[in-house]
């Protein structure tokens, strides 16, 4: 039980890439692409969509496809939930479309340089 707790107290507080994440989701619905753009990451950044089979490569394609597929769906996400843990940043989200609504959760994870290397969107 100790550990756990631990954990849960370790979790509570972001490092300043888990705060960028945190904001950036916070203003995804509003801005978009541009709330992405504080969020520091890899030039070879890597994301994976597989619901929407959408796979990307670099800051350019994500743009491209992932805020592509937010804007043609209309899909607009809320933050739930928030955790780090070591070099992975997990948000829980709510996310809708107008007609449907479903839950999904975002893994970031960063590199030494704090920078994102690779996000999961499941």
């Amino acid at each position: 039980m100790d550990a756990l707790v631990a954990v849960i107290k370790m979790t509570s507080t972001l490092s300043d890439i888990g705060d960028m994440i945190r904001r950036y989701k916070a203003r995804t619905n509003d801005e978009g692409a541009a709330a992405w753009a504080i969020v520091p990451c890899a030039p070879d950044v890597q994301m994976h969509i597989p619901k929407f089979e959408v796979e990307a490569v670099g800051a350019e394609e994500i743009d491209a496809k992932v805020f592509g597929l937010i804007a043609s769906t209309g899909i607009r996400q809320e933050l739930v939930e928030i955790r780090e843990f070591g070099r992975y940043v997990t948000c829980f989200l709510r996310l809708t479309d107008g007609d449907n609504e479903w839950d999904s959760v975002e893994v970031f994870f960063f590199n030494e340089h704090d920078q994102v290397t690779e996000i999961w969107s499941l």
